[in-house]
């Protein structure tokens, strides 16, 4: 039966307490589990050697998984942005152009607006778009609308990779364990996401069930997992050494298969 994890099981977990030393404090574990641990006498931070899976290429295919399922990278998992100057796209080059000197002067500061090359610009501009009888007002509200549409679609999951086997390199946020093994985790592309670092944005983390289990030991081994991808927000209570905090995930995928990623 899943169990969700205790401190004691996450700081077990993420090696900053030995199951021996039971009766050591988390609190006393933490700050020598950030400065390293010791080899040859020169402390090694875990923190600075794992990849930033979010910005690394995906060069290679996992090893063991089933062919015909998608290799993906974190990029992929946001969905694509939509220029927000669509709606000046039926004008003439040089009324975009002037458009553009508009909405530089319309987001500028009242500093900006003092310097006297900048107000002849615009001045010009204006007077461009006057002659050719462009809506400016209309296209600055088309704008605005375009970039809230925009942002919150920017916020969502990508449909180009819904319902599709995946595979995807990432890292471990555990929720749940059975015995030794964690069942349900979140996904994530940096080590120690929600945890030592800020949490990412929402389509940026998968939610997993992996009912076989993975046999896990640290927050700072990168793994492949595979299955198909589904849109559905979840939130969940992850637990750490100081508190908790919920996080919120825009995919859920149900892991066919898990294994140690490799960089070749």
């Amino acid at each position: 039966m899943n169990k969700p994890l205790s401190v004691f099981t996450i700081a077990t977990l993420f090696g900053l307490i030995s199951l021996p030393a039971a009766a050591q404090s988390v609190e006393q574990a933490w700050p020598s589990a950030i400065a390293g641990q010791q080899h040859g006498g020169v402390p090694i931070d875990p923190l600075a050697n794992p990849l930033d899976l979010s910005r690394t290429p995906v060069s290679a295919a996992p090893q063991n998984m089933s062919t015909g399922a998608r290799v993906i990278g974190w990029q992929d998992l946001r969905p694509a942005h939509v220029p927000s100057e669509t709606p000046f796209a039926d004008l003439r080059p040089f009324l975009r152009d002037a458009m553009r000197t508009h909405v530089e002067w319309r987001t500028s500061t009242p500093r900006e607006r003092e310097d006297t090359a900048f107000i002849e610009r615009h001045d010009a501009a204006l007077t461009l778009l006057s002659m050719h009888q462009v809506d400016v007002d209309g296209l600055m509200k088309e704008r605005r609308k375009i970039i809230a549409q925009n942002g919150k679609a920017g916020r969502g999951p990508n449909p180009e990779v819904l319902g599709q086997s995946v595979r995807l390199p990432g890292y471990v946020v555990p929720l749940a364990f059975d015995e030794t093994k964690v069942t349900e985790f979140l996904f994530v592309p940096v080590a120690g996401a929600c945890v030592h670092t800020p949490t990412p944005p929402a389509n940026q983390i998968v939610h997993v069930n992996y009912p076989q289990g993975l046999a896990f030991s640290s927050i700072f081994d990168a793994f492949w997992i595979e299955g198909e991808l589904v849109a559905e927000d979840t939130r969940s209570d992850v637990v750490f050494y100081d508190g908790a905090s919920n996080v919120e995930a825009q995919y859920r995928l149900t892991a066919k298969a898990v294994e140690v990623y490799k960089t070749w």
